[in-house]
């Protein structure tokens, strides 16, 4: 006999349950199933309680801290369905109403919940659809809306309200409901714990950093070695300009290796990067520092045999100026005419310059000369893609360096052939075209085919 009570709430339990489905179904047979007893209405509340925790830990993750605040706001819709009850028993005089509509809401945002606690950690663990992600948080909606506007349906229908009540009435109800969410939008009852990363201060503002980098710039000019007579050497000078995105500096590095290793400019290269963790190993990118290497390197070439590969790579504005960032340093950004004069300046004739930013087309008209090839990662009205800070590459890098220069013995042909790699890569992830662009002048075009044979040597 011990085991009887407990059997009757358990059956009680699943009953409601029952109920709860039928009603958001629209099936007035909910009223036959429920049963509505101040214990019921403790334990469905608490259920409650606890499925919306549940989802809040999902979203929010492990570790956390539970928010005593977030379970005072979540037991304002339960109360509000208690004062409908209560209402609406003596409207109607059957008491048996009280605990009606808050238990029949409650069992319902317990199934509800738990349906949207499965989407949610369905979508954490990337098990759902790509498709269908865009539509979740639509769902999500639906599904808050669905047990309010059930339950004022079903009881429309036992109570016999005219068609149009029953609609002011499923409005007003979920109209009040979508209020209390915006209005504790941010309440939860779970909280990841928030992690503090402690400020770091930069190398560049650390005294060694005023001391060592002029070392650094002048060791790096003082390696430069000089052309060989009667022979072209390629010199290659990388600039990666953005020091909040590691991808420039990890860009320029890559490419150098690649030029060092593969074709023929150990010993005539060097690079100037903005970024944190080379500030005491390599020197910064400014004007004068790009400046000093052009001069450098237009003292060690012969100025008629020796080509000059300049590649650089940062941020673009629409204005045209090239980004050079080292915070807290206030440096000045390039533009197209400063570079073009720096070049004319050093006295080098033979150019191949590369620049990977948004809008670096813009460059094309001030760097054109007869000796000149030209090339930019997009047009001059156009962004480019792939500046995220965990990447290798950008997109422009990829498809030209680490792929078209690695089959190519062309750089022509080796930018044809990324600008394909780039043009479907957009089209595919959605992206608005970027165009890279190429100039080449007519006495490049001519002595390009014996330079390159310099640059890519016989495997």
């Amino acid at each position: 006999m011990s085991h009887r009570p407990f059997g009757l709430f358990l059956r009680s339990f699943f009953d409601n349950f029952v109920a709860a489905l039928m009603m958001l179904v629209g099936m007035k047979r909910a009223f036959q199933h429920l049963h509505p007893t101040p214990v019921q209405f403790i334990t469905f509340v608490l259920g409650s309680l606890l499925t919306s925790f549940t989802f809040d830990f999902i979203s929010e993750g492990w570790p956390g801290e539970i928010q005593p605040v977030g379970f005072a706001s979540y037991l304002i819709p339960p109360f509000i369905w208690l004062v409908v009850g209560i209402f609406l028993a003596q409207r109607y005089g059957v008491w048996r109403l009280i605990l009606t509509p808050v238990i029949l809401w409650l069992a319902a945002d317990i199934l509800v919940g738990l349906l949207q606690s499965s989407i949610q950690w369905a979508g954490q663990a990337d098990l759902l659809p790509a498709a269908v992600s865009p539509w979740i948080p639509n769902l999500y909606l639906a599904l808050f809306a669905w047990p309010t506007a059930a339950l004022m349906f079903v009881f429309g229908r036992q109570l016999t309200w005219a068609w149009w009540l029953r609609v002011v009435n499923i409005v007003i109800a979920v109209g009040a409901l979508w209020g209390w969410s915006l209005l504790f939008s941010e309440q939860r009852l779970w909280y990841a714990a928030e992690t503090v990363v402690p400020e770091t201060v930069p190398h560049i503002t650390e005294e060694s950093a005023f001391y060592v980098q002029p070392l650094l710039l002048n060791r790096a000019l003082a390696q430069l070695q000089e052309g060989t007579k009667g022979k072209t050497d390629w010199y290659f000078l990388g600039v990666g300009g953005a020091a909040y995105q590691s991808v420039f500096r990890r860009e320029v590095e890559s490419v150098q290796s690649l030029f060092n290793t593969r074709f023929t400019t150990n010993g005539h290269s060097m690079v100037l990067i903005n970024d944190d963790d080379t500030t005491l190993s390599q020197p910064i990118a400014t004007r004068t520092s790009i400046s000093k290497a052009l001069e450098t390197i237009g003292q060690r070439m012969n100025k008629d045999e020796d080509v000059l590969f300049l590649f650089l790579t940062s941020h673009g504005g629409a204005d045209g100026t090239f980004e050079l960032s080292h915070q807290p340093l206030q440096i000045q950004s390039l533009t197209p005419t400063w570079l073009r004069a720096e070049l004319d300046k050093a006295g080098i004739h033979w150019r191949v310059v590369v620049i990977s930013s948004c809008f670096s087309g813009a460059y094309i008209p001030s760097l054109q000369t007869p000796s000149s090839l030209v090339i930019t990662a997009a047009e001059a009205t156009k962004t480019s893609f792939g500046c995220t800070d965990d990447a290798d590459f950008t997109y422009f890098g990829r498809a030209f360096f680490d792929e078209a220069l690695r089959q190519e013995h062309s750089l022509v042909n080796a930018f044809q052939a990324a600008k394909q790699t780039i043009a479907a890569r957009e089209k595919e992830e959605g992206f608005m075209p970027s165009q890279p662009q190429m100039f080449i002048g007519a006495d490049m075009e001519k002595s390009l085919p014996a330079f390159e044979r310099e640059l890519f040597p016989p495997q």
